[in-house]
């Protein structure tokens, strides 16, 4: 549904007179990528939470599982934005928005990033 939705914006978009409609473009290209890097950040901060206090000092792993929250909160921030400018996109060029959900719920945010790298892998090309 996401994939081919984006694959139709992009379609919408390239038909397009807009002057910015390469640069869109990109921008759509790149909304998969941004979200497989989120679900990367909340994998590796769960995976440190579950073994980094059996390898360090309670104060070293305190600091280190803040900064792994601080950094996991910085591409949560950008994802949002990156999803506020997806949708920007959308009413731009008279598409139906993709993100239909409250765009202030940072956990439904991360939910969409989810069902997006999902489907990009479910509907993959599968090698021969």
């Amino acid at each position: 549904m996401y994939k081919e939705m984006l694959a139709d914006l992009t379609s919408k978009i390239s038909s397009s007179d807009n002057l910015y409609k390469n640069e869109d473009i990109e921008i759509i290209e790149q909304y998969p990528n941004k979200c497989a890097v989120y679900i990367e950040k909340v994998t590796a901060m769960e995976s440190a939470i579950n073994t980094a206090r059996f390898r360090m000092e309670p104060e070293e792993y305190r600091e280190y599982i803040m900064e792994l929250d601080r950094s996991r909160k910085i591409i949560h921030d950008a994802l949002i934005s990156d999803t506020k400018l997806l949708n920007k996109i959308c009413q731009i060029y008279g598409y139906p928005e993709i993100f239909t959900g409250n765009i202030n719920d940072r956990n439904e945010i991360a939910e969409f990033a989810k069902k997006i790298v999902d489907e990009f892998f479910e509907k993959r090309q599968k090698a021969v």
